[in-house]
């Protein structure tokens, strides 16, 4: 072997030692990174709680409105023709005395073309009925009535169209009224068949108060208010207007009908009778 030889030889060998310390030095490939394992996002741990929400709460029903209280309106009913002839014919009839005492006789008329004749004799009636019940006036004692047809009496019961009565009572107060002016008790027609708010459904009993509230004044009573919440209304209160105090505390606030009432919220029960606690 020559010298050249042999160099070329030496020289092959070094290059093959050099390749070889070169590739154990080279760095592995990394894996793809979709087959690297990824770390796991740590998810937070909540507790569960269960909160029970608060019932709703039930619709509130709304309060229920006050009853009204009665007030001075004319009830509603069949119209009752508002104007007359302006005379008044007497009804047929006498009584016997009744009550001890003085004897106030008195007469009972009927406007003519204010109510049919059908009605003259039952308005008779309804009076008769009145002042001989043993609640009435003459329980009082000393006071006695006696009903004439001929002779002058002491106080005339008038049933009257709606405009006489007004244009006899007045017009400051802005109701349907009945009044006793000067030995004539004049009776609203339109109260007389359709009542007050204050008596509710008893045309009778009504009836029965006007014509004992009238009497009275023709006595020489004058108004009163209620006493006490409950209480039987004195026959000498308006009735017709309320049986509660405030309402003519109101009416006769600035027309005085012979009584300051107190504005007290006091309310009675409709009354017709003058002595409520005699037994029949």
């Amino acid at each position: 072997m020559t010298i050249g030889r042999i160099v070329m030889y030496v020289f092959a060998a070094m290059l093959a030692g050099v390749t070889i310390g070169l590739l154990n030095s080279w760095p592995a490939p990394t894996p793809p990174a979709q087959d690297q394992a990824q770390p796991q996002p740590r998810v937070p741990v909540v507790a569960s709680i269960s909160v029970k929400a608060p019932p709703s709460p039930a619709p509130s029903s709304p309060a229920p409105a006050a009853a009204p209280r009665p007030g001075p309106e004319l009830p509603p009913g069949a119209p009752v023709p508002v104007q007359g002839e302006g005379w008044w014919r007497t009804v047929n009839g006498t009584t016997a005395q009744i009550g001890a005492g003085r004897v106030h006789t008195c007469s009972v008329e009927v406007e003519q073309g204010a109510v049919p004749p059908s009605a003259h004799h039952p308005f008779a009636a309804v009076v008769d009925q009145a002042l001989a019940d043993p609640r009435g006036w003459t329980a009082s004692g000393g006071i006695a009535f006696r009903r004439v047809d001929v002779a002058q009496p002491d106080v005339r019961i008038r049933l009257t169209a709606t405009e006489t009565a007004r244009a006899t009572c007045g017009f400051s107060l802005p109701y349907d009224t009945s009044c006793y002016v000067g030995g004539v008790v004049y009776v609203s027609a339109a109260r007389w068949f359709r009542g007050a708010q204050s008596f509710g459904g008893d045309l009778d009993g009504y009836r029965k108060y006007v014509i004992n509230h009238e009497i009275g004044h023709f006595l020489g009573r004058g108004h009163e208010p209620c006493p006490a919440d409950g209480a039987p209304a004195p026959v000498m209160m308006q009735q017709t207007f309320s049986v509660s105090n405030d309402a003519p505390a109101e009416l006769t606030a600035t027309t005085p009908q012979g009584l300051a009432i107190p504005k007290d919220g006091r309310t009675c029960a409709a009354n017709p009778w003058p002595n409520p606690e005699v037994g029949r």
